[in-house]
């Protein structure tokens, strides 16, 4: 996860011993369907793809099955690859979910994160603060990834960090869904300080609660969306 604007035209694709070709087609086509250049539903057609990722037609292929087994596209019937559409009850469980996952693992930043974690997690909040104040929703969702990868690194517990990175694409369709409504910025921004003040102050408690708070505000707000999208 990255703090870099998404570029939705990546130049061409080169071959290196450290990213191969197909690593690379996976993570600009991840990265466009993340940034909100298609929107759920859309269909992806594969000429499209080849010109907007610049790779191959074979490339192209290889991509969309990496994402749609992380769970972005679904193959919809007689149109293919489509961006997937989170369903009303899929949102619910993901929530859930994701509550337990971050407010655990707030809790665990509060009690054993050192202070390089600090330092950086201070350094993300400062840049999410100023993103989010401008009203800059994509950065603001970039830099919300990155605060939370950082809370996730400091937390002691590679187990939970995994498993809420097997939820990554999904949330981060959640968090775009949840801040197009214009009250949900300014709301977001009061809900993540008031995690990161009980994170610097190494209050456990005070954390897992703030962390809780903040999902279940995102999910009250992105599952009235999602009904009102739903037939």
């Amino acid at each position: 996860m990255t703090t870099e604007t998404i570029d939705l035209n990546p130049g061409p694709i080169t071959d290196t011993p450290s990213t191969p070709l197909r690593r690379q087609a996976e993570d600009a086509l991840r990265k466009t369907i993340l940034s909100g250049r298609f929107k759920p539903g859309d269909r992806l057609k594969e000429r499209e793809l080849v010109e907007l990722l610049n790779v191959s037609r074979t490339l192209v292929r290889e991509a969309l099955r990496q994402v749609e087994a992380e769970g972005l596209i679904e193959i919809a019937p007689n149109r293919g690859p489509v961006v997937a559409v989170l369903t009303y009850e899929e949102a619910e469980d993901i929530y859930e979910v994701r509550g337990v996952l971050e407010a655990q693992i707030c809790t665990g930043f509060a009690l054993r994160a050192r202070n390089e974690h600090m330092q950086s997690l201070a350094a993300t909040f400062d840049e999410l603060a100023s993103a989010a104040r401008e009203g800059d929703i994509l950065r603001t969702v970039a830099l919300s990834d990155t605060f939370y990868d950082i809370i996730a690194a400091g937390c002691g517990n590679r187990l939970l960090g995994s498993m809420l990175q097997q939820l990554h694409n999904r949330i981060v369709l959640l968090r775009r869904t949840s801040l197009s409504e214009p009250s949900r910025l300014p709301e977001t921004l009061h809900e993540l300080t008031q995690i990161f003040e009980a994170l610097k102050a190494r209050d456990e408690v005070a954390a897992g609660k703030a962390a809780l708070h903040h999902v279940r505000q995102a999910s009250r707000t992105a599952l009235q969306v999602l009904r009102r999208r739903q037939p």
